[in-house]
This record gives C-alpha cells, sequence and structure tokens, in this order.
C-alpha cells in the first residue's frame, strides 16, 4: 500500500529524535516510583507521544520533504494516511512500553496486575491522544507547522487550564469515581470516540491538505 510507504518514510525520517522517547521512559519510571496508577502513567504516555510525534511536521517542513512526497507517486490522501498510521503506531508502541514498565513495577513490589485496569488505561489514553492528535493533524495539514504550532498547542493548554479550576476538579474527580464502577462501559467509549475522532480527523485532513496544494 502506498500510505505505508509514507508511514516508513516517516519512521526514517524521526529516527534521529528517537532518544527523546527515552525521556518517557524517565517520567514513567519517575511515577512508577511514586506509586501512581496505570491509568495515570498511561495517559501521561499519551500526552508525551501526541507532543514528540507531531515533530514530523517540523522535519517535513525544514527540509521540504513534500517534495520527496511527490517523488514517490503517491496520492494526497496517502500521504495524509500515511502519517495517521505513523501517528498511531507511535501511540501504541508507546502504550506497550508503559504497560511494560508497569508489569516491572507490579513484579517488583509483588503486586497483583490488573488487566482491567490496563484497558481502562488504554481507552482513557487513547481518547485522550486521539482528542489531541485529531485537533492538531488537520491544522498541520492545512497550515503547515510553523503557522500551525501554536494553535496546535490550544489542546493542551484547554485541559492545562481545566485541571486547575475548582469545579471541574470537582467534577473530574466525580468521573473518575463513576469511570471506577463502570469500567467497561468507559474502555468500550473510549475506545469507539478515539476511533470515531480519528476517522473524522482524517477525512477533514484530507480535504485540508488538498486545498492547500
Amino acid at each position: 500500500m502506498a500510505c505505508l510507504r509514507i508511514t516508513k518514510l516517516d519512521f526514517f525520517t524521526i529516527k534521529t529524535q528517537l532518544l527523546s522517547y527515552f525521556s518517557l521512559v524517565a517520567i514513567i519510571l519517575m511515577l512508577g516510583f511514586m506509586g501512581s496508577p496505570v491509568t495515570v502513567l498511561c495517559i501521561t504516555g499519551a500526552w508525551f507521544t501526541a507532543l514528540q510525534a507531531s515533530n514530523i511536521f517540523a522535519i517535513q517542513e525544514k527540509n521540504n520533504l513534500e517534495c520527496l512526497y511527490g517523488s514517490v507517486s503517491v496520492a494526497l490522501k496517502d500521504i495524509v494516511l500515511g502519517r495517521y498510521i505513523f501517528m498511531l503506531l507511535n501511540y501504541f508502541i508507546s502504550f506497550l512500553v508503559v504497560v511494560a514498565l508497569y508489569i516491572g513495577f507490579a513484579l517488583y513490589g509483588n503486586n497483583a496486575i490488573n488487566l482491567t485496569d490496563i484497558m481502562l488505561g488504554f481507552g482513557l489514553s487513547f481518547f485522550i491522544f486521539s482528542a489531541i492528535t485529531g485537533i492538531q493533524m488537520p491544522l498541520f495539514f492545512k497550515m503547515g507547522y510553523t503557522k500551525a504550532k501554536i494553535m496546535a498547542l490550544i489542546p493542551f493548554l484547554i485541559i492545562m487550564l481545566l485541571v486547575v479550576i475548582p469545579s471541574f476538579i470537582s467534577i473530574l474527580s466525580d468521573l473518575v469515581q463513576s469511570a471506577m464502577a463502570n469500567q467497561g462501559m468507559i474502555i468500550a467509549v473510549g475506545i469507539i470516540a478515539s476511533c470515531i475522532i480519528q476517522f473524522v480527523s482524517y477525512k477533514v485532513a484530507v480535504i485540508a491538505y488538498r486545498k492547500r496544494k
């Protein structure tokens, strides 16, 4: 598939920055030693991956890689789809790393490994990752990295502002308690909502990139 060539090219392009992902390992280790639950570890991984994976757009713009994309004779929609696959693979690899570290902490402390909590962490972190990148990706394809990088921070800033608002903290606390009581529903809703967000975002990004061209 043509889109997979773009995905492969993206991984080859970003390999010089792979060392930055070791920062995620350091952060997870710190949180793990502090006793953070696996859901917090997974959400942290999602935030970090969303921030790091978007660097491909900066590298693309800096090195004028769009000319290279044109040389491999792929359609615009395949370029966009390849980038979405690249972003999703980044998330899933990071998630697996986080889970592996969590299991290591559990075995080290002789604690039980809670598969339901892992799935809850997946559902919540996948939703957060999708909500952030789902907004960012069409912006980057429409405007390019330099013009869109400030606007792309809006999802992060909104969430950061919300978590310091007392009323929102109260609502969040209620949601967490509800999630713990209805984990199966939260997992299902998180995964389904994430897939819908990714699909809609991809369609919007294709339209935005085509208009830009």
